[in-house]
């Protein structure tokens, strides 16, 4: 039997204690090997609930191993069965903050590329408590996709910061491609950035700016460099 099958067998019975004295019989070599296997092939198939808990027990069992585990959650976010309701969730967010707290929000940059919807980026977000909106954007600010860029805007609506709004404008900048430029653009016209270092060829109009963020799809629409759905 594989160091892989008896984990499997070990949380398919949810026996904690003997995961725990399984992986602290490992080798380092063994050990290592089982970090990347966890993360890959045993989280990446579990159901929502035993998912949950059973990154609880590897975290707690060594953070610094398993966190990364937490990017497994994109099979469940592309399957739609993803669901931070659980009570090991809760007990995941109290452990991180009690014994590093620094670890929430790293646990939040691991998890969000991988979310497929606002709706589960929002659900993540109030799971672990990360309702400080600058936190949320510099959280953003790092995944390159449609969903980041509408979240971000969505974000800088709730400041009002044109300071902030800038800011967050000038780092979109950076990537140089159509898409962040687009973004920067919808942002440009909603806070009245009339002092960008850039020329945009995405002109939005003040009466399109309600509709823009309506829905993702209609956000995405402008993304892609077409007027707003109106």
């Amino acid at each position: 039997m594989t160091n892989k099958d008896r984990a499997e067998q070990l949380i398919g019975v949810r026996d904690w204690e003997g995961l725990a004295r399984m992986l602290g019989s490992l080798s380092n070599m063994e050990f290592r090997q089982m970090e990347r296997v966890m993360r890959e092939e045993v989280l990446a198939e579990l159901e929502n609930g035993l998912f949950w808990e059973t990154l609880l027990h590897v975290i707690m069992f060594k953070r610094a191993a398993f966190l990364s585990g937490a990017a497994a959650v994109e099979h469940l976010a592309k399957e739609g069965t993803l669901d931070f309701g659980v009570e090991s969730v809760g007990r995941l967010y109290e452990y991180l903050k009690e014994n590093n707290a620094e670890s929430v929000v790293k646990i939040c940059n691991i998890m969000l590329p991988a979310m497929r919807t606002a709706e589960q980026v929002m659900a993540m977000l109030e799971a672990f408590h990360v309702e400080n909106e600058v936190t949320r954007l510099s959280m953003l600010l790092k995944v390159d996709s449609d969903l980041s860029y509408y979240l971000i805007f969505k974000t800088l609506k709730l400041l009002e910061d044109k300071i902030i709004a800038r800011k967050c404008c000038m780092a979109l900048m950076k990537r140089q491609d159509d898409r962040a430029f687009n973004a920067v653009c919808v942002i440009k016209a909603y806070f009245g950035l009339d002092d960008l270092p850039a020329r945009f060829s995405l002109t939005i109009e003040q009466y399109e700016l309600s509709h823009i963020d309506r829905n993702f799809d209609t956000f995405q629409h402008v993304l892609n460099g077409k007027r707003p759905r109106v």
